[in-house]
């Protein structure tokens, strides 16, 4: 045992010396007759036992002992020596302080200052034990083993923390929410040894590129959070997520092979996104969520307006797996004129969504979200048979005849679908519909993910009798070679290249070429949009078939569409004509 004997007073130092004459306890002794002195010395060599007295005259004792006990690095079993009268209050004080005993100078003798040495030495080892294993315990609960970075309860945390030092000094803080794109794919084909490894190796870059006293942490599975401390500008922290996405991109080799990975990444700040911890995780979150959305490989910052889009899909989403959005769909039929004769010769079906709060609510508002979520195969059957039921409802009251085509839209969804040419023979089936009375309405952008199959598809239903109509054209691809393929016999020209006509000398030759082209196709031509009889009379001229737009009619519900059949007159635009 080395000691470490502190006191101001020589003849109780020589005392004390002379009481532990055990040569085989105590192996050294090094004397201090003054705090400052001790404490130099505790700081520079080894000791198992500090006998500190009381009473010293450059320090209170329960200074140096707080010292003692706290010290970074060293650790002994700290006696505290006393030449007052036994003193209940000062030996709780200095016991609660981390001494690990109390003794009376004047009570001193060989066999009870070794007990005190010997039993102070053990409680401290055992303190020690439970310190480290405190320490170890704390470690773990707070690392991610597999990468050595903060885990997901230190990143919880230290979040909360750093929230509220910076409230208190009026800083800004940034957090950064990444997720490791396709990682799945990375772990099923080259197993989840090669997975671990990526994510050690992607760990290091993040902590090669984020600045001192930033926090990396690993919120499990593919997931990484940053805490960017003392934040300057929104900008900084987009930098430092240009910086990790540049370093992720990096060629990651394992086992000799390179594998090529991207990360999405979301980004909250405080103050301004949000105030607590669970706001800002919950934004980081919705940003990342939105750059996976867009393609991933990118960062996005939250915002209000983003937060609005991500409630309103999840809105969505409910609505549409608890089947009451179907429900509330309803489905509106906007007219097509003949344009010789301005005759009712068909209508397209739209749907809308009866929203019980919101009101009649455009495909705008929704599609993308129903198309997205997988949905829309099944709701544009849905609309389809539901039309077809209409149209057979008007034939059969007189409202139309048997010439009257009615228009609906297919998705790409649906024409993926193997059952749809089933489906459409049996919706006519049903409803007593020859073929020639279905107008099937596709757009070039549906036509580019899989032609050959979508062809197949129309190139059936056309043996059916069923028209297939290239919609929206011009506003896409428009490849000619989809026209030379495709089983088409309508074209639509999309509204965009009316609007300014007949003012636009240049969007009237535009719009003259369309026109001219499909009819060399012999294709029939629908121009949408039409909404004044300045318009109308162009392109009649021109040579367009058929016309559609506001001049005519809004979208309608099936009694409207009724009333506007029973008191449409084709004399009037005859007349009014310029």
């Amino acid at each position: 045992m080395r000691l470490l004997l502190v006191d101001d007073d020589e003849l109780d130092r020589m005392a004390v010396i002379r009481v532990l004459q055990n040569p085989k306890l105590v192996k050294d002794i090094v004397q201090a007759n003054t705090a400052v002195r001790a404490l130099k010395l505790y700081d520079e060599n080894h000791f198992d036992v500090v006998l500190l007295d009381y009473r010293l005259p450059d320090m209170e004792c329960l200074d140096v002992l707080n010292q003692l006990t706290q010290h970074t690095d060293k650790h002994a079993a700290v006696v505290i020596l006393t030449g007052m009268e036994d003193n209940e209050v000062i030996e709780r004080n200095c016991i609660f302080a981390g001494a690990q005993d109390f003794l009376l100078k004047k009570e001193l003798s060989e066999r009870h200052l070794t007990k005190a040495l010997v039993h102070a030495q053990a409680r401290h080892a055992l303190n020690s034990k439970l310190i480290d294993t405190h320490k170890r315990l704390k470690y773990l609960a707070e690392n991610d083993p597999m990468t050595g970075l903060s885990n997901r309860y230190y990143f919880e945390e230290h979040l909360r923390g750093a929230i509220q030092r910076a409230h208190r000094l009026n800083f800004q803080l940034g957090l950064i929410y990444l997720d490791i794109d396709n990682f799945k794919l990375i772990n099923d084909s080259s197993g989840h040894d090669s997975g671990d490894q990526l994510l050690q190796q992607i760990a290091q870059r993040l902590l090669a590129v984020v600045r001192d006293g930033d926090v990396v942490c690993r919120l499990g599975g593919d997931e990484f959070a940053i805490v960017v401390h003392d934040l300057d500008t929104e900008t900084s922290v987009g930098a430092l997520a240009q910086r990790v996405l540049e370093s992720v991109r990096e060629p990651i080799i394992i086992n000799n092979t390179e594998h090529f990975v991207t990360c999405s990444i979301g980004i909250a700040t405080y103050p301004k996104c949000a105030l607590t911890a669970e706001d800002m995780q919950k934004h980081a979150d919705l940003a990342m969520y939105q750059v996976k959305r867009e393609g991933r490989n990118g960062f996005h910052f939250y915002s209000e307006d983003l937060q609005d889009q991500i409630l309103h899909r999840i809105m969505l989403e409910s609505e549409l797996r608890s089947q009451r959005l179907q429900n509330q769909l309803v489905q509106y039929y906007q007219p097509v004129i003949d344009a010789k004769n301005f005759q009712v010769c068909g209508a397209e079906m739209l749907m809308r969504w009866n929203h019980p709060v919101k009101g009649l609510l455009p495909p705008i508002a929704f599609i993308d979200i129903v198309e997205e979520l997988g949905f829309l195969a099944a709701i544009d059957a849905q609309n389809r048979r539901l039309a077809c039921m209409q149209v057979a409802q008007w034939r059969n009251d007189g409202l139309i005849n048997h010439a009257f085509v009615l228009a609906v839209n297919a998705s790409e969804q649906l024409l993926q679908q193997e059952s749809m040419y089933q489906d459409i023979q049996n919706d006519l089936a049903a409803t007593g519909l020859p073929g020639a009375c279905l107008s099937i309405e596709v757009t070039e952008s549906v036509l580019v993910s899989d032609f050959e199959k979508a062809s197949a598809v129309l190139n059936d239903l056309k043996a059916l009798g069923v028209q297939v109509a290239l919609d929206d054209f011009g506003i896409g691809y428009s490849s000619m070679s989809y026209l030379k393929r495709l089983p088409a016999s309508v074209l639509k020209v999309d509204r965009s290249f009316v609007q300014n006509v007949p003012e636009s000398e240049a969007d009237s030759r535009i719009l003259k070429a369309l026109i001219v082209m499909a009819k060399s196709l012999d294709l029939d031509v629908i121009v949408e949009g039409i909404e004044t009889l300045e318009q109308a009379s162009l392109c009649r001229e021109l040579g367009a078939d058929m016309l559609q737009g506001y001049l005519f009619a809004k979208p309608l519900s099936p009694d409207d569409f009724a009333a506007f059949l029973n008191g449409h007159d084709p004399a009037a635009y005859q007349r009014s004509l310029p």
